[in-house]
């Protein structure tokens, strides 16, 4: 009985010390060598939590927002103290006429003293000003516009992702299509050993197996390497380590609900958006330059203390030293002339605001080409698909009859590894043309402006 609970008491022992080793990481934990299996949808949402240029336009829609409260914070009343040291080695003199002293001519008399030294606070509040009102729209409209370039940096990083996965499950399917293949030819290098023994079959016929077979595996590992890079460039994208182990798990059968129905509206573009708004930043930026000519009207208040000497005694043990001075006003601009400078650079804006124009008409005309390109070559590669499918069938069919010949000793070798390598050609073209398929379905959604639409 003491035995059997000293031997309890050293399994418990040893479940404590394993704990405390995966604890503190001495040992690897289960966890970490876990797989993680990602869908083409959660690796876009990773991508665009991970992704470090998704990340900058995020933190650069930030900054713009910052932007805008240092501009509304000129709303608030500008405040600044202020100390102000003068010494006049040459007093300012006024010219009087003599007779105020009974004096003929003009006297010079000096104004203040050598030393003046002023101290306290000055206050300014714009109350009106139709340019800095127009450049409160300005900011908003620049935040605006930094969500567009943020969701247009979503879109391509989606587009990079999709394209990538795309790749990785076709490159994985033939891999594993070789990998049946091989299987098949380990069989039938079994069998031609045997005829090879038997004397049915010439030794070179059983060399031509093996070689296939050799061929086959160079093919596999080839891929294998694509495979891997092709995997460690999606990791990159949507940031994740390139030593953690993941497994992609939507598969590439194409649905006939994915057909694309009729013409969209393109307007939902995001560079058509981006265009639109740095439309209205122009005109916004033309409209400043306008209202820069109209009067702007600004409240003033200054409180000091001011203090003139003849000598620098300021800090001895007198008083009246200081006067204090306070005054409120307002303060009103007028622009007259500023040598045609808001006049040229109005002008520049308008040229600007032409160029925007002509773009946005441009590139609308362009993205109905390209919707129409990636419609036709989508309705391309679908009839594409369906053809080898058609392939496949045929092409099992006989390599069925081909292997149930030479079995039967009617169909040469020659004859069964020519209709293998079609049979591995029409699958490995399949494949191709599912992921030419998913491609032109993802151009179709690019077009539509649909790329977000998970």
């Amino acid at each position: 009985m003491v035995g059997f609970i000293l031997k309890i008491q050293k399994m418990n022992l040893k479940k404590l010390l394993i704990g405390m080793l995966l604890i503190f990481g001495i040992l690897p934990a289960s966890a970490q060598d876990s797989t993680l299996v990602l869908s083409l949808k959660q690796s876009c949402q990773m991508g665009i939590e991970k992704n470090v240029n998704v990340r900058n336009a995020g933190l650069e829609q930030e900054k713009t927002r910052f932007q805008l409260k240092e501009t509304q914070s000129k709303l608030y009343p500008q405040i600044e103290g202020y100390s102000s040291f003068n010494y006049y080695y040459s007093i300012p003199k006024l010219i009087v006429p003599g007779e105020i002293f009974g004096q003929t001519g003009l006297i010079p008399i000096e104004i203040g003293t050598k030393f003046d030294w002023s101290n306290g606070f000055k206050a300014t509040q714009v109350i009106y000003s139709q340019s800095y009102f127009t450049s409160l729209k300005l900011a908003n409209r620049m935040i605006a516009l930094n969500e567009l370039s943020m969701q247009q940096k979503k879109e391509e990083l989606v587009y990079q992702v999709s394209q990538v996965y795309f790749l990785c499950q076709t490159t994985r399917m033939q891999i594993a299509q070789l990998k049946i293949t091989m299987q098949n030819t380990d069989r039938l290098l079994e069998i031609a050993k045997l005829q090879n023994e038997n004397g049915v079959i010439r030794k070179v016929d059983y060399s031509r197996v093996s070689v296939n077979k050799n061929n086959l595996q160079t093919q596999i590992d080839n891929l294998g390497e694509l495979y891997n890079q092709q995997l460690g460039l999606l990791k990159y994208l949507i940031g994740i380590d390139v030593h953690e182990n993941i497994e992609l798990s939507d598969s590439l059968l194409f649905s006939g609900e994915n057909i694309p129905g009729n013409w969209p509206e393109l307007n939902n573009r995001t560079e058509l958006k981006l265009l639109d708004q740095q439309m209205e930043v122009s005109s916004l930026n033309r409209k400043i330059n306008r209202q820069s000519h109209l009067p702007s009207l600004s409240g003033i208040g200054q409180f000091y203390y001011q203090g003139q000497r003849n000598n620098f005694d300021y800090f001895s043990g007198e008083n009246d030293k200081f006067y204090k001075v306070g005054f409120v006003g307002l303060s009103l601009n007028i622009p007259l002339f500023d040598g045609f400078q808001k006049r040229f650079k109005t002008q520049q804006n308008d040229i600007e605001f032409q160029q925007l124009q002509n773009t946005y008409e441009d590139i609308s005309r362009n993205f109905s080409r390209e919707y129409a390109d990636a419609l036709s070559q989508f309705k391309n590669n679908f009839n594409a698909l369906i053809r080898q499918k058609e392939n496949i069938k045929v092409a099992e069919e006989t390599y069925s009859v081909s292997l149930q010949g030479y079995r039967q000793q009617v169909v040469s070798l020659s004859d069964l590894l020519l209709s293998e390598s079609s049979l591995v050609e029409a699958r490995l073209s399949y494949f191709n043309a599912v992921l030419q398929l998913k491609n032109a379905e993802l151009e179709v959604k690019k077009a539509k402006g649909e790329l977000l639409n998970f």
